[in-house]
C-alpha cells in the first residue's frame, strides 16, 4: 500500500471519511497510462507539497492508502506548463511512471495519480503534526538538494557558476554593482542595499 494525501473542501472531509472517494466525481486527469485512457484522482506525495500547488482556501488533507497498482508519479509542473503548450504536454505525458518505479525528489512538484475509487477504510483525517511521520520537509526541497548533488558531481564550481549568474542578473537589474578582476579570476559584488561585499569565482561558462 502507498500512502499519499488528497486535498477537498473541508465541508466534504467527513463524506470522504465516511463513503470514501468516488473516481466518477473527484477525477481531474485523463491521461493515458500503460496504453489506456483512464480517468485519475490527483494526490501528494507529501501533505506540505500542497503549500506550493495552488490550493484554494477551504480545501483540507487527507490521507490515503491506496494499493500501489492503481498510483503514478507525474511532474505537475509540466502539466501546468503544457496547457499552453501541447509540446510540454507530451514530456508531461512521458513523465508518467509507475509508483514503485518513483525516486524521491526526481521531480519538483510530483502528483499522484490515482486510477481507482477509494473506499472509506483506505481515507483518514491526520492529525495537526500527522500521525506518520513525514521523511522529508516537501518535495521542492529534496529535489533542489537531490539536483545540486548531481551537478556538483558533473561542475565542481557549480555554486560559483550560479551566484556569479545571480549577481550579474541584480547588477543587468540596476539591483547591485560588480567589478570582474580576469587576472586573478575574482568578481567582487555589492547590493544596493547593505554594505556587504560578496566574492565569486568568475565561472568558465564555456564547459556548460
Amino acid at each position: 500500500m502507498s500512502e499519499v494525501y488528497f486535498y477537498l473542501p473541508e465541508e466534504r472531509m467527513a463524506d470522504a471519511v465516511e463513503c470514501g472517494i468516488k473516481l466518477s466525481e473527484w477525477y481531474s486527469r485523463e491521461v493515458e497510462i500503460e496504453g489506456n485512457i483512464r480517468r485519475c484522482i490527483t494526490a501528494l506525495l507529501n501533505p506540505r507539497d500542497g503549500q506550493d500547488m495552488d490550493i484554494k482556501p477551504g480545501f483540507k488533507c487527507l490521507r490515503i492508502e491506496v494499493q500501489k497498482k492503481y498510483c503514478h508519479v507525474a511532474d505537475s509542473l509540466l502539466y501546468k506548463a503544457g496547457l499552453a503548450y501541447p509540446e510540454v504536454m507530451e514530456l508531461y505525458r512521458r513523465s508518467i511512471i509507475p509508483m514503485e518505479s518513483y525516486t524521491f525528489g526526481y521531480y519538483k512538484l510530483p502528483e499522484v495519480l490515482i486510477s481507482s475509487t477509494i473506499l472509506s477504510e483506505q481515507v483518514s483525517v491526520p492529525g495537526k503534526w500527522l500521525d506518520t511521520p513525514v521523511l522529508y520537509s516537501n518535495s521542492p526541497d529534496i529535489y533542489f538538494a537531490n539536483l545540486f548533488e548531481e551537478l556538483n558531481e558533473e561542475h565542481e564550481d557549480i555554486n560559483d557558476t550560479l551566484l556569479y549568474l545571480f549577481f550579474r542578473r541584480l547588477c543587468d537589474e540596476g539591483k547591485a554593482r560588480g567589478i570582474e578582476d580576469n587576472a586573478s579570476g575574482i568578481a567582487v559584488f555589492t547590493r544596493n542595499r547593505g554594505g556587504r561585499a560578496f566574492t565569486v569565482k568568475i565561472p568558465d561558462l564555456g564547459g556548460f
